[in-house]
């Protein structure tokens, strides 16, 4: 299943949709030159539940993945990764003049 968060649309139909979109919805507001984030995640039935996150920045599409044993801490963890890529990206393309 996936999830597509973009700007300004916050629907869901349960816990981790809601929880997921509640999330990322945040990272509209901090970086706007990101355009769209789409959620990727294993099945309930799998041991280990594994987030994929597919950010669409302009020009660029970063992806990060992480596994935890719920997909709420996988998905923490998988924003984390991304929020460190989205700065990255940040410092290289907005440099504050000086």
């Amino acid at each position: 299943m996936d999830i597509k968060v973009e700007k300004d649309v916050i629907e869901g139909t349960n816990y981790f949709d809601n929880y997921a979109r509640e999330i990322l919805q945040k990272y509209f507001l901090n970086y706007p030159f990101i355009e769209s984030i789409k959620v990727f995640f294993r099945g309930s039935k799998h041991p280990s539940k594994k987030i994929k996150l597919q950010a669409r920045l302009k020009g660029k599409d970063v992806f990060v993945e992480a596994s935890g044993p719920k997909h709420d801490i996988a998905l923490d963890l998988a924003v984390e990764k991304l929020r460190r890529q989205v700065e990255k990206y940040k410092s290289k393309r907005y440099k504050r003049a000086s």
